[in-house]
């Protein structure tokens, strides 16, 4: 009984933490962030960062026993993190509305183009 009373007491005070908006994030932001990673700390930052997620991904599969979903959750999630540090890094790319990607956004219409090109 004492558990679940502790429980609620942790929800509502979680629930009581106020979502702030994210701060706008502009183009001198990611030019710093990306020069920060350029530099010698920046560099040994992302080898640190890549050698963690890929030892997140290794307990998270291998090393898991009795708690494999929460283990390959967390490295997930860890990845996840990872991923959008780097996509603040990175300037957008399409400058023209009409410009088509190098790689196929849409599987389906990707397959059926392949289809239509080689049995025609």
């Amino acid at each position: 009984m004492l558990r679940k009373l502790r429980a609620c007491l942790n929800f509502l005070r979680l629930n009581s933490i106020s979502h702030r908006d994210m701060p706008e994030w502009r183009k001198e932001d990611a030019a710093a962030l990306r020069k920060f990673f350029q530099g010698e700390s920046g560099e040994r930052l992302r080898v640190t960062l890549l050698q963690m997620t890929i030892q997140q991904a290794l307990d998270g599969t291998s090393r898991a026993g009795n708690d494999l979903e929460y283990r390959a959750g967390y490295a997930a999630g860890f990845r996840g993190a990872i991923a959008n540090l780097d996509s603040l890094m990175a300037e957008p790319v399409i400058t023209d509305p009409d410009h088509r990607p190098d790689v196929p956004t849409d599987d389906l219409a990707w397959l059926n183009e392949q289809e239509d090109k080689y049995y025609g």
